[in-house]
């Protein structure tokens, strides 16, 4: 497998960062432009979910409020067709009933693909340490 070019590196980095924006932020909408219509959501504990549908569903019974995510030791691999990412995470976020900041760690796994001359985000896994 021929790695990935600089310019798709610099292209999945740039998704990955307004992944990231956008969850903070709670744009799910935007969030959900990222993925393939068929994307996979993988989380930790719970069986996949398949779709832009279920997953923006999954997204909207969120009980926590982000803060902030801090991302270290991202590597991306691939081809010019399929990549992924990998990167660690620390989450800071609260419970709607309770504003007190709590903090999660973590590791996760993409998968994206090339649609129509653009990389869109197929599988999203990841796991709490």
């Amino acid at each position: 497998m021929k790695g990935l070019p600089e310019d798709a590196v610099r292209e999945i980095e740039q998704i990955h960062s307004r992944w990231i924006e956008f969850e903070v932020a709670g744009k799910n909408q935007d969030l959900m432009a990222l993925c393939a219509y068929d994307i996979e959501l993988w989380p930790p504990d719970a069986q996949p979910l398949i779709g832009r549908a279920a997953v923006s569903v999954w997204m909207a019974r969120a009980t926590t409020r982000i803060h902030r995510i801090e991302i270290t030791d991202r590597r991306i691999r691939g081809s010019n067709e399929i990549a992924y990412l990998t990167a660690n995470y620390k989450t800071t976020f609260s419970f709607r009933e309770d504003s007190a900041p709590r903090q999660s760690l973590g590791s996760h796994l993409w998968i994206l693909r090339k649609q129509s001359g653009t990389w869109v985000v197929s599988l999203v896994s990841w796991s709490s340490w």
